[in-house]
């Protein structure tokens, strides 16, 4: 039939299912500083500005080598500006990013939520701990679920594997409805049982 189709009409159907592609997310976007490790950082300037006077916090007054006062403002102001350059700047996205399973670890040890593009089977009899599953296949039976989803927080998407288109898929319909920040966790289900990262099924 879709052979019949292209003889006549030259814009045709596809006869053979297109190739999802995604750009990979760049490494810059998961250098973020964790709350312990920017309170680490405040705690060391604020150790070293009660460590004892260097030259050049000396000065001579009436022929003395007194210690200047550090002005407590400048201190914080300091610890302030620290603290914001180690803050992750707010990334736009103008598509979902694919990411690779470093990244998807590192994401899901911040707590970020996860979602199973597989279908409910798949899902029960194993999935990555804590995450949510909306099948793509069986998408307005689940897309409830999404009530639940904040639409400024980022969501990682996967299903089985390298060979699975699902999870682009879902990603990129997500992405449409206002969901702006889509991870796609290419290697998915396969790569994460294979690093042995956590998972659960439906029995615990």
């Amino acid at each position: 039939m879709g052979i019949f189709i292209n003889y006549f009409n030259p814009a045709g159907i596809p006869l053979i299912r297109e190739k999802l592609e995604l750009k990979w997310a760049s490494d810059s976007l998961f250098n973020e500083i964790t709350r312990d490790s920017a309170s680490t950082i405040i705690d060391t300037i604020k150790l070293n500005s009660i460590k004892p006077p260097d030259s050049n916090q000396l000065t001579r007054v009436d022929g003395k080598t007194v210690e200047k006062k550090i002005d407590e403002k400048t201190i914080e102001k300091n610890e302030r500006e620290t603290e914001n350059k180690n803050k992750t700047e707010d990334v736009v996205f103008t598509e979902p990013k694919a990411i690779k399973l470093d990244q998807a670890y590192a994401l899901f040890k911040k707590g970020i939520t996860f979602v199973d593009a597989r279908d409910e089977g798949d899902y029960l009899a194993g999935h990555i701990k804590n995450s949510i599953n909306i099948p793509f296949d069986d998408f307005d039976n689940h897309k409830q679920k999404l009530e639940q989803l904040l639409k400024e927080k980022p969501l990682v998407i996967y299903c089985a594997g390298t060979e699975c288109d699902l999870s682009i898929l879902l990603g990129n319909l997500l992405f449409e409805m206002g969901y702006k920040k889509i991870y796609v966790f290419f290697g998915g289900w396969v790569d994460w049982t294979n690093a042995k990262y956590p998972v659960e099924n439906s029995a615990e």
